[in-house]
């Protein structure tokens, strides 16, 4: 009868010893977690997610440690180290799917993504979140970056209408303003592509045009040429027919008339030609 009872005080003894070893982890792992929660709040990003990861891995077993990989993500995405935030993002979803801060994660998945240029990733991850959280607080915020993913895509026809819907359907929201801003930009860049494709269209307009006035001018220096030796053939011609002083004196004039107009003719060619040679 002792030995049983030995038994049982010793069993309750080890119950107690276990409660207060996961009492004091639990102290600890709330201290660890306050001191890096104040590296976060004042913007000491880096050291804090640091210290999150740590907390989070050591004390895996905790009810701390969901929220440390949560911490974690957050911590890492404001400092800028996109990759480090976007593994632990994966980490939190893939080891804790029933956690409250799930759907706060996923759109922080699109928005990482965003951050690491992979737009096609991100637009699918803020679809998916649409779908699976209609009523959630950060549909519009999601809305918004899948509109905004398309855009850096390059996908104008999928990201205006988005666009629209935001300041149409939510006036009055920070997304809406954003959203006008960015039509307006959109706009200016339609207006600056349209004036660029002018401009290009009139430049190769000049061009053609610089073009056929160099091929004109060696066919009208051809053509002058044609007519020069024609001329002369002509002057030619008019000095071997040209007939005796004791011939008609009208018909004699006639003839030196026109041998001193093509004289004339021929020494206006000699001097354009002149004038064009290089």
């Amino acid at each position: 009868m002792k030995k049983k009872f030995l038994i049982v005080c010793f069993f309750f003894l080890f119950l107690n010893i276990g409660f207060l070893l996961y009492a004091q982890s639990s102290a600890a792992a709330l201290d660890e977690f306050a001191r890096a929660f104040d590296l976060f709040k004042r913007g000491e990003f880096n050291a804090a997610g640091a210290s999150f990861g740590a907390l989070s891995r050591a004390w895996s077993k905790d009810a701390l440690a969901a929220d440390s990989c949560f911490m974690a993500a957050q911590a890492y995405f404001n400092a800028g180290d996109y990759p480090t935030s976007y593994r632990f993002c994966e980490e939190f979803i893939r080891s804790y799917p029933a956690h409250p801060n799930i759907p706060d994660m996923e759109c922080q998945r699109g928005r990482i993504l965003f951050k690491m240029g992979r737009f096609k990733e991100a637009s699918s991850a803020f679809s998916a979140f649409l779908e699976k959280y209609p009523d959630n607080p950060l549909y519009l915020t999601a809305l918004f970056w899948k509109a905004e993913s398309f855009y850096q895509l390059g996908d104008i026809a999928q990201a205006l209408p988005l666009f629209k819907e935001i300041k149409e359907e939510w006036p009055d929201s920070d997304k809406a303003t954003l959203a006008a801003w960015r039509l307006t930009v959109m706009g200016l860049e339609a207006r600056e592509a349209m004036y660029l494709r002018l401009a290009a269209f009139e430049m190769g307009k000049n061009s053609s045009k610089e073009i056929e006035d160099m091929q004109q001018e060696p066919y009208r220096e051809q053509r002058y040429l044609r007519h020069y030796f024609f001329l002369k053939s002509l002057r030619a011609r008019s000095d071997i027919v040209e007939p005796a002083p004791s011939q008609n004196t009208r018909l004699n004039a006639l003839l030196d008339a026109k041998k001193r107009a093509l004289d004339l003719l021929v020494s206006l060619i000699d001097a354009y030609l002149k004038g064009t040679t290089p």
